[in-house]
């Protein structure tokens, strides 16, 4: 029973402790084609609700610069340029 209850509270501890880490792109790029589609958006609410407005070129599929953007949105500065690998890529 101690370890049930222990291994439930370490999954809330868990849950609780990423739910204001947004995701990253490649988490959300399900099937790692290298956009997100409107049905992957919904792992995150807030990016579902604003999809359109995102999706800057209007062909129903977000890039990474698109979703970085969104990512950014009210800052004070933009976020810094950094190279984006491929999708699949290795890392360098």
């Amino acid at each position: 029973m101690k370890k049930v209850l222990f291994t439930a509270m370490l999954m809330a501890f868990a849950t609780a402790a990423t739910a204001d880490v947004p995701m990253a792109f490649e988490e959300l790029d399900r099937d790692a084609n290298g956009y997100i589609s409107k049905s992957e958006s919904g792992a995150r609410e807030d990016l579902e609700a604003n999809f359109a407005t995102v999706d800057k070129d209007g062909d129903g599929k977000l890039t990474i610069n698109e979703y970085q953007a969104y990512q950014g949105m009210g800052r004070m500065t933009p976020p810094e340029e950094s190279e984006v690998s491929e999708p699949g890529a290795a890392p360098y």
